[in-house]
Protein backbone atom coordinates (compact mmCIF):
# COMPACT_ATOMS: atom_id res chain seq x y z
CA UNK A 1 0.00 0.00 0.00
CA UNK A 2 1.20 3.63 -1.12
CA UNK A 3 1.89 5.73 2.01
CA UNK A 4 -0.82 8.51 0.19
CA UNK A 5 -3.20 5.23 0.40
CA UNK A 6 -2.50 4.68 3.77
CA UNK A 7 -2.75 8.19 5.01
CA UNK A 8 -6.18 7.96 2.95
CA UNK A 9 -7.20 4.91 4.61
CA UNK A 10 -6.45 6.30 8.68
CA UNK A 11 -8.34 9.42 7.41
CA UNK A 12 -11.24 7.84 6.55
CA UNK A 13 -11.19 5.85 10.26
CA UNK A 14 -11.07 8.86 11.95
CA UNK A 15 -13.91 10.75 10.11
CA UNK A 16 -15.99 7.80 10.84
CA UNK A 17 -15.14 6.68 14.02
CA UNK A 18 -17.20 7.53 17.22
CA UNK A 19 -16.40 10.32 18.95
CA UNK A 20 -15.38 7.93 22.19
CA UNK A 21 -13.11 6.93 19.80
CA UNK A 22 -11.81 9.65 18.44
CA UNK A 23 -11.03 10.98 22.28
CA UNK A 24 -9.54 7.95 22.77
CA UNK A 25 -7.43 7.95 19.94
CA UNK A 26 -5.94 11.67 20.63
CA UNK A 27 -4.84 10.39 24.41
CA UNK A 28 -3.42 7.34 22.90
CA UNK A 29 -1.36 10.38 20.42
CA UNK A 30 -0.75 12.49 23.58
CA UNK A 31 0.65 9.89 25.65
CA UNK A 32 2.83 8.57 22.66
CA UNK A 33 4.58 11.88 22.41
CA UNK A 34 4.75 12.51 26.11
CA UNK A 35 6.69 9.58 26.95
CA UNK A 36 8.89 10.21 23.44
CA UNK A 37 9.67 14.02 25.19
CA UNK A 38 10.58 12.34 28.19
CA UNK A 39 13.26 10.29 26.40
CA UNK A 40 14.38 12.52 23.93
CA UNK A 41 14.63 15.04 27.52
CA UNK A 42 17.04 12.10 28.89
CA UNK A 43 19.21 11.76 25.77
CA UNK A 44 19.45 15.61 26.17
CA UNK A 45 17.65 15.63 22.87
CA UNK A 46 16.54 19.29 22.98
CA UNK A 47 15.14 19.93 19.32
CA UNK A 48 12.99 16.69 19.76
CA UNK A 49 12.07 17.69 23.00
CA UNK A 50 10.30 20.51 21.90
CA UNK A 51 8.76 19.62 19.19
CA UNK A 52 7.02 15.91 21.04
CA UNK A 53 6.08 18.41 24.25
CA UNK A 54 4.36 21.56 21.30
CA UNK A 55 2.41 17.77 19.91
CA UNK A 56 1.39 16.93 23.69
CA UNK A 57 0.13 20.39 24.35
CA UNK A 58 -2.02 20.84 21.16
CA UNK A 59 -3.55 17.84 22.09
CA UNK A 60 -4.08 19.16 25.38
CA UNK A 61 -5.36 22.10 24.10
CA UNK A 62 -7.68 20.70 21.79
CA UNK A 63 -8.98 18.07 24.52
CA UNK A 64 -9.40 21.49 26.51
CA UNK A 65 -11.55 23.41 24.02
CA UNK A 66 -13.49 20.67 23.28
CA UNK A 67 -15.08 20.82 26.51
CA UNK A 68 -19.06 21.07 27.05
CA UNK A 69 -19.41 22.81 29.87
CA UNK A 70 -23.02 22.94 29.16
CA UNK A 71 -23.59 19.24 29.29
CA UNK A 72 -21.59 18.76 32.39
CA UNK A 73 -20.23 21.76 34.55
CA UNK A 74 -18.63 19.65 37.09
CA UNK A 75 -16.80 17.53 35.63
CA UNK A 76 -15.81 19.94 32.51
CA UNK A 77 -14.72 21.93 35.51
CA UNK A 78 -12.16 19.16 36.42
CA UNK A 79 -11.27 18.51 33.38
CA UNK A 80 -10.17 21.75 32.73
CA UNK A 81 -8.22 22.52 35.65
CA UNK A 82 -6.30 18.98 35.12
CA UNK A 83 -5.14 19.75 31.07
CA UNK A 84 -4.61 23.17 32.57
CA UNK A 85 -2.42 21.54 35.00
CA UNK A 86 -0.15 19.74 32.56
CA UNK A 87 -0.35 22.22 30.22
CA UNK A 88 1.87 24.14 33.13
CA UNK A 89 3.94 21.09 33.97
CA UNK A 90 4.75 20.78 29.76
CA UNK A 91 5.85 24.35 30.11
CA UNK A 92 8.13 23.79 32.84
CA UNK A 93 9.44 20.68 30.94
CA UNK A 94 10.43 22.38 27.74
CA UNK A 95 12.09 25.47 30.05
CA UNK A 96 14.20 23.40 32.47
CA UNK A 97 14.64 20.06 30.79
CA UNK A 98 12.64 18.20 33.57
CA UNK A 99 11.49 14.74 32.23
CA UNK A 100 10.08 13.91 35.29
CA UNK A 101 7.94 16.62 34.70
CA UNK A 102 6.69 15.50 31.55
CA UNK A 103 6.45 11.66 32.69
CA UNK A 104 3.62 13.27 35.53
CA UNK A 105 1.86 14.06 32.42
CA UNK A 106 2.10 11.14 30.79
CA UNK A 107 0.52 9.51 34.24
CA UNK A 108 -2.11 11.83 34.45
CA UNK A 109 -3.53 11.23 30.69
CA UNK A 110 -3.33 7.59 31.00
CA UNK A 111 -5.02 7.82 34.22
CA UNK A 112 -7.86 9.64 32.55
CA UNK A 113 -7.67 7.82 29.35
CA UNK A 114 -8.46 4.59 31.04
CA UNK A 115 -11.38 6.68 32.92
CA UNK A 116 -12.76 7.36 28.84
CA UNK A 117 -12.17 3.73 27.87
CA UNK A 118 -14.59 2.01 30.35
CA UNK A 119 -17.06 5.23 29.88
CA UNK A 120 -16.74 4.49 25.59
CA UNK A 121 -16.96 0.63 26.71
CA UNK A 122 -19.99 0.83 28.63
CA UNK A 123 -21.88 3.27 26.37
CA UNK A 124 -20.97 0.61 22.70
CA UNK A 125 -22.18 -1.93 25.45
CA UNK A 126 -25.47 0.05 25.78
CA UNK A 127 -25.95 0.74 22.22
CA UNK A 128 -25.88 -2.90 21.19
Amino acid sequence: MSAAAAQRYRQVGVETASPGLVLLALYDGAIRFGREAAQATRRGEVARKGERIARVMAIVGELQSTLDHDKAPDLCAKLDRLYEYAQDRLELANRTLDAGAVEEVVRLLETLREGWQGAVAQTRGALR
